[in-house]
Parts: C-alpha cells; structure tokens; sequence
C-alpha cells in the first residue's frame, strides 16, 4: 500500500473484537480502530515491549492497568506502558470502540496472526499462546 488518501482498510476478527488497520504501510506505531462485541475484550496480559495508548470511542469499556479497574466512557483516554499488566471488557449492551495507538509498531501482525487462525477457531485454541510469544505478548489472567 503506497502513501495518499483511502476508504479501504484491512480488518481482522477474533474473539468478539474487530480491528481496522488504520495504518497499514511502514511506520513506527501502529493504530488500530477496535470495536468490541459486549462481553468481549482482551484478557488480562503483558505486552513486554510495546507502549499502548487507548483513546474510548463509543460504549462502557472496564480496563485493567497495573493493578487497577476502573469503568470508562467514550472521550476516556488509557496509557499503558511497556509491561504493564492490562485488559479490558465491554460490558455493555452494544458494541464499543476505542483505537488504539502502539509502538513500536507490531500489534497489527498479533491481530493479523489472530484473525489467520482456522475455523472453527475454538478447536485451534492450543495456537494462542504460540502467537501471544512471537508477538511479545502473555496472558495473564481472565477478562477484566
């Protein structure tokens, strides 16, 4: 994909979240227009080496930082560091979104990696956590 002006952008799916790729040519972050299924999200994880922040969109997204889980609306904005341990959850009725901006850039290849896993994806569950370490990323605990 060469530099100028688009409409099209790659999407990926897995588990209740659908990622648009809003930066698909070479750059140093990536950025990430997610909507979140209700019910669904990220579970609890380290992502070792990138920086993340979360800018909220639409709906009631609970987030895990370090520590703390905090409930947030549309307008909230998340910075989590390098290694830090995060997640989130919609937990409201409709969809929610947030985009998602991280460097160095890599976390759009995780997303790619995710939506190439086989149907039904339930059965290939055991490619996880293989994808999660080629991505520097691990699971650490359930949703938030």
């Amino acid at each position: 994909m060469k530099p100028g002006v688009t409409t099209e952008f790659e999407t990926t799916e897995f588990a209740g979240i659908t990622a648009k790729i809003i930066n698909p040519y070479p750059c140093s972050f990536t950025v990430l227009d997610m909507t979140i299924k209700p019910g669904f999200g990220a579970p609890a994880h380290i992502s070792s080496t990138e920086d993340k922040l979360f800018i909220v969109i639409e709906g009631q997204l609970r987030y895990l930082v370090g520590e703390k889980t905090e409930t947030v609306g549309p307008g909230t904005r998340v910075i989590v560091p390098r290694s830090v341990i995060h997640g989130f959850t919609n937990i409201g009725v409709h969809d929610a979104r947030h985009i998602l901006v991280s460097t160095p850039r890599r976390h759009e290849e995780f997303f790619r990696d995710l939506h190439n896993i086989p149907e039904p994806r339930e059965q290939h569950r055991d490619q996880l956590p293989a994808i999660a370490e080629r991505h520097d990323q691990a699971v650490v605990g359930p949703l938030p």
